[in-house]
């Protein structure tokens, strides 16, 4: 919600065209810092979005490819994958330091421009994957632990 109106916020301040007729004058610095931070952790924050909603998602391709459960064995087949695209997001969050991103530490943000498109997309999709895998098995452990109470 606050990165959306951080966006939406700053996106206003730093247009100079479409917003013209509001004649913002100044913020710049204030809105460019700001866009960044939300969206970078818009990114974070929608892909644990995603992550707690996995089991809606996997139960309407369940439902498209009428399978009641899947078997273990193509459970722990699709788990693999997903666990080596964890480790890939792993890596490409501490390779392009978005820590310091999140928690303001750069405020000018670099991209290796020899960096191939797919590898770019690559490491933004593992990053993705890997939230969204921290927030759907930390969501299994919170459900598991509330059935014990």
């Amino acid at each position: 919600m606050f990165s959306k109106l951080g966006l939406m916020v700053s996106g206003v301040i730093l247009s100079k065209a479409v917003f013209a007729f509001l004649s913002i004058d100044g913020g710049m610095g204030f809105a460019r810092i700001l866009h960044m931070l939300a969206a970078y952790w818009g990114f974070i924050l929608m892909s644990v979005h995603l992550g707690f909603h996995w089991s809606m998602v996997m139960g309407v391709i369940r439902k498209a490819t009428k399978q009641n459960k899947a078997p273990k064995s193509s459970i722990w087949a699709l788990r693999a994958p997903a666990f080596l695209l964890c480790g890939v997001g792993v890596y490409a969050f501490l390779k392009n330091d978005w820590a310091s991103y999140l928690f303001l530490k750069k405020q000018f943000v670099f991209f290796d421009l020899e960096q191939p498109l797919i590898l770019f997309f690559t490491e933004y999709i593992a990053m993705m994957g890997l939230w969204a895998c921290i927030a759907y098995y930390a969501s299994k452990v919170f459900q598991q632990f509330c059935k014990e109470k």
